[in-house]
């Protein structure tokens, strides 16, 4: 089988965020210590979500939702929400921590 030449090819790039970071807050994110390394085509940057679900220590679970959306070829627009699924009966969910920000391509 002959490989599809045509096709862009992918490569890994870091990704860094750059947002305010509340130090009482629990953030559902799927960056580490503010970093992820992830697999992208070449070309222009895709629009990207990522989905965290967990229980946390107040009893109810939580989904956190980050929304990239392309500015440039090396800039995402950042957004994190959270969304309360479901709590445990008794279990007061805490407040929302929503936060924006941007993440650098490198």
């Amino acid at each position: 089988m002959v490989p599809d030449r045509s096709a862009p090819a992918c490569v890994t790039r870091q990704l860094v965020l750059h947002a305010e970071e509340r130090p009482d807050a629990v953030y559902l994110s799927a960056f580490r210590d503010d970093q992820m390394t992830l697999g992208l085509t070449e070309g222009a940057l895709p629009p990207l979500r990522f989905e965290v679900r967990a229980r946390v220590f107040d009893g109810c679970d939580w989904l956190g939702i980050e929304t990239l959306v392309p500015i440039d070829e090396a800039t995402y627009a950042y957004d994190y929400r959270e969304v309360v699924l479901a709590c445990a009966p008794g279990a007061t969910p805490t407040r929302t921590t929503p936060r924006t920000g941007h993440v650098t391509v490198h």
